[in-house]
């Protein structure tokens, strides 16, 4: 069976033919595809189309440049949604819209001036840790896992240890992703000098990756750390 995104479309509109409810439809895509199984959204979508009589399984032709552009009708459109549904995710957003999920961030941040309250809060912290790396690190047991025959003797794993050798590595990321990070010099410690000198450079690399965090207030969230400085008093501010 075709499973391809018209192959799917085709499974709906067979049980939308049988005149099952789309909650219904949901729910037997989501058994037979699990993971792969279309959103909600699109699912509703398409069983929208079949009963406005557009039986059509492939996606409509798109002319020019793709609805991507920040038009009257898309600011429009995604201003209706959003005044439905406060809580809908930028996900389904893009499927039922038809456009990128970065024009989409910029109609809602930039023309609609909206914004989730959480994610103002989440936007402004920065995680620090540090970890050790191992030059060589053996696979894990789910990595090991061969695919056999039945008829095939189970391969033999020859057990491994984690190297000696290894280096501390401090990471700063937020949600956007890894901001810095540096490696710890041999027969080095981690100490107040350090510290500072990392948030020094880690201020840098905001300015330079995450511009305006600093300003909306960055919120560092190091557990690991002890307080070795007063930050003001190292110029770290």
């Amino acid at each position: 069976m075709d499973f391809s995104k018209e192959g799917k479309r085709q499974i709906i509109w067979y049980k939308w033919k049988k005149g099952k409810t789309g909650s219904y439809i949901l729910r037997e895509m989501q058994d037979i595809f699990g993971n792969e199984c279309p959103s909600k959204a699109t699912i509703y979508r398409w069983i929208e189309r079949f009963d406005n009589d557009d039986e059509e399984l492939h996606d409509d032709p798109r002319p020019g440049r793709p609805t991507s552009s920040k038009t009257c009708s898309n600011i429009e459109r995604v201003q209706t949604i959003l005044d439905e549904d406060r809580r809908i995710a930028l996900r389904e957003l893009e499927e039922r819209v038809g456009i990128s999920k970065a024009t989409l961030h910029s109609i809602i941040t930039e023309d609609l001036e909206m914004s989730k309250a959480e994610e103002e809060f989440l936007d402004r912290i920065v995680t620090g840790d540090e970890t050790w790396f191992h030059y060589y690190e053996p696979e894990s047991k789910t990595q090991s896992k061969q695919w056999k025959r039945r008829d095939e003797p189970v391969p033999i794993k020859v057990k491994a240890a984690k190297s000696a050798g290894k280096r501390m590595v401090t990471v700063f990321w937020d949600r956007e992703g890894i901001i810095h990070l540096d490696w710890l010099p041999e027969k080095t410690t981690i100490n107040s000098d350090y510290y500072v000198d990392e948030l020094k450079e880690l201020r840098q690399a905001i300015k330079r990756e995450r511009r305006g965090k600093l300003t909306r207030g960055a919120l560092l969230q190091h557990d690991n750390a002890r307080p070795p400085c007063k930050l003001q008093d190292n110029g770290c501010n």
